[in-house]
């Protein structure tokens, strides 16, 4: 039975490939548009007057808004069709990402992100779930570590060609430029074939449908653990984006060369989510995310020990690669442990978590870094990574 699946399911990777590219590509657009902000981030600050701590607001914002609404869209994700909830999600975080191109103030940024972050809300439950759907056991770590490296690939272009075209036409031309593709690419889900999914709702409530999700969450041990160590990984996000204003502050740079160093950090991570991927199929996947994380914590601990350029080459290439790739090790554990039935819905509870708990993290982070300094930001940073690891110990 287990073969007949695996040859079903390779089916529909040949018969989805047009929509996984889609997949991919919207995935690599909404990191894009997240990577592009923190090399934004510096001359919004010169522009506004803004401190670290409203720099964290913004960040808090965007992950709150998606990550509240995710739950919705993997609960949505079973009788949508899923091209409409990435499409015109894709579309209207376009259209919010232009709404801050025309802002004359903090607040009108903080809607603008507020909006984008309800834009992407669909792209990871119902990316993963669809990805979970298409692809074998066997393949499904790769599979994941696929869909996240065209999303560090996006994260990678995102700071240098921002950074290019910030210096000579400003950050509020930049945003405009970079929401073209996203509008495409959501109007292009729009136009492909997709069979309606019916799942098993006939004669079913959707209270019914919905606590039938929340019992399968609730009584899988490898899921909830699962959703421990996300929650705890949740209190370093966004530690990223503060990284380019780290180098303009504490190093003097500039934001063009704070800008090329930041697409060093994420060039670094684009072959690592397939790496550990693929080591993840092949070895156990707890202990493989236990080294990453432990190595990622001894990296941030050192970050803020770096004096001169080539100090923080050697401590952002290595970092990149140990910090970037490790989710598709995680939502690959999930696609294991859940049916196919309540999958949209598990992934949407898992990524609510992940960003709702996430978005406190860069106000955590923004705080410490305007009253203690970034010695002891990324103290933090590092802090939280080791209890992750931790917490991954009890996966099984």
């Amino acid at each position: 039975m287990a073969r007949a699946q695996d040859n079903s399911q390779t089916v529909g990777e040949e018969r989805g490939g047009s929509a996984f590219a889609l997949v991919i590509l919207s995935h690599a657009l909404n990191h894009t548009y997240d990577a592009l902000m923190p090399v934004l981030y510096p001359s919004m600050i010169t522009e506004f007057k803004l401190s670290y701590s409203l720099v964290g607001l913004l960040v808090m914002g965007y992950r709150l808004s998606s990550g509240a609404l995710q739950i919705i869209m993997g609960f949505l994700g079973r009788f949508v069709r899923r091209k409409y909830l990435l499409g015109l999600g894709m579309i209207w975080q376009s259209v919010a990402n232009s709404l801050i191109a025309v802002s004359q103030g903090f607040e009108t940024v903080f809607i603008g992100r507020t909006l984008a972050g309800i834009g992407s809300s669909p792209q990871h439950p119902t990316g993963a779930a669809y990805i979970a759907e298409n692809f074998s056991r066997k393949r499904l770590g790769r599979a994941m570590g696929l869909n996240i490296t065209a999303a560090q690939c996006g994260r990678f272009i995102a700071p240098f060609v921002g950074s290019l075209v910030l210096s000579s036409l400003g950050w509020r031309t930049t945003l405009i430029a970079f929401s073209v593709p996203g509008f495409l690419i959501g109007t292009m889900f729009l136009l492909i074939k997709e069979p309606r999914r019916s799942g098993d709702r006939a004669g079913l409530s959707n209270l019914t449908i919905l606590s039938r999700g929340m019992h399968e969450v609730l009584h899988n041990r490898t899921v909830l653990v699962i959703m421990v160590v996300e929650m705890v990984m949740a209190f370093r996000a966004g530690a990223a984006d503060f990284i380019p204003s780290f180098i303009v502050r504490d190093l003097g740079t500039s934001s063009l060369e704070a800008g090329v160093l930041f697409t060093v950090f994420l060039g670094s991570g684009i072959p690592a989510p397939y790496f550990w991927g693929y080591l993840s199929d092949r070895f156990e996947r707890r202990r493989v995310l236990m080294v990453a994380m432990a190595a990622a914590s001894a990296l941030w601990l050192l970050l803020p020990y770096s004096r001169n350029i080539l100090q923080l080459v050697s401590i952002l290439v290595p970092l990149g690669f140990v910090c970037q790739g490790v989710g598709g090790i995680i939502q690959a554990f999930v696609g294991a442990a859940t049916t196919g039935e309540n999958r949209d819905l598990v992934y949407g509870i898992y990524f609510t978590l992940a960003y709702s708990i996430g978005s406190l993290s860069p106000v955590i982070l923004g705080y410490i870094a305007d009253s203690l300094g970034f010695q002891l930001g990324f103290l933090y940073v590092s802090l939280v990574s080791i209890f992750a690891v931790v917490a991954s110990y009890f996966l099984r």
